[in-house]
C-alpha cells in the first residue's frame, strides 16, 4: 500500500512539474505597438517641435479625433498637425500655417475669411482650413459639394475653420459662400463652374 501511495505522489509531482513548465510563459509578453504608452505626452512632443521649428509654443487649441488633426498656437500663427490614429505620435506639420498678422493685413482684400488647401496630406486625405471673423457664422465650401466645415473659437473675433476631405486632391480654386447671423451672404456666393 505504501508503494502505491509513493508512486501516486511521484506521479502527481511529475504532472504538476510538467503543467508548470508548459503553462508559464517563457518570454515576457510584448504589448502591441498601439498599446505602448509614450514616454512624453503628445502635447509636450508637439509643443517642443513647434518651439524648435517656429520659436515658441503657447498651447494646443484642439484635438480632432475623427481627422487626427491637432491645432497648435504660437505667438505668430496656428499650425495644423497630423498625428497617428491613437494621438500618440506626431506625423507632420500641414503647411501653409495660419498667420495672425497676414490675416489682419489682408482684411480688405479677402473679406471675413481666408482659406488654405493642402492636397494629399496622407493617402487619400486632403484638408481645407483657414481663419474666420465673428461675422462669418456659416461657411459653405461650394467647390467640394457644398460641405460645411468644423470651426472652433481662438480669441477676439477669430475662429479657425477646417474640413478634411477623403480624396487625394482638393478642387482649386476653393469656392466658398459665407453667411452672417441673419443668413445673408457676406462673401462669395454659390458660383457655378
Amino acid at each position: 500500500m505504501r508503494k502505491k501511495g509513493l508512486v501516486t505522489v511521484l506521479c502527481l509531482v511529475v504532472i504538476l512539474t510538467i503543467f508548470y513548465l508548459v503553462a508559464r510563459p517563457t518570454d515576457p509578453v510584448k504589448k502591441p505597438e498601439h498599446l505602448v504608452i509614450p514616454t512624453t505626452s503628445l502635447e509636450k512632443d508637439i509643443c517642443k517641435r513647434v518651439a524648435t521649428q517656429f520659436g515658441d509654443c503657447k498651447r494646443i487649441l484642439m484635438y480632432d479625433a475623427e481627422s487626427h488633426l491637432v491645432f497648435v498656437e504660437n505667438s505668430t500663427a496656428i499650425y495644423p498637425v497630423l498625428t497617428n490614429k491613437e494621438f500618440t505620435q506626431f506625423k507632420k506639420f500641414i503647411f501653409p500655417m495660419m498667420d495672425f498678422q497676414e490675416f489682419r493685413e489682408e482684411r480688405t482684400e479677402r473679406g471675413p475669411i481666408d482659406w488654405r488647401a493642402k492636397s494629399n496630406i496622407q493617402e487619400d486625405l486632403s484638408v481645407i482650413y483657414g481663419f474666420a471673423e465673428d461675422a462669418a457664422k456659416t461657411i459653405v465650401i461650394n467647390s467640394e459639394g457644398n460641405i460645411q466645415p468644423n470651426r472652433f473659437f481662438v480669441r477676439d473675433n477669430l475662429w479657425v475653420w477646417y474640413v478634411t476631405i477623403s480624396k487625394a486632391k482638393v478642387k482649386l480654386p476653393v469656392k466658398v459662400t459665407v453667411y452672417n447671423a441673419n443668413g445673408q451672404i457676406i462673401y462669395g456666393g454659390n458660383q457655378k463652374d
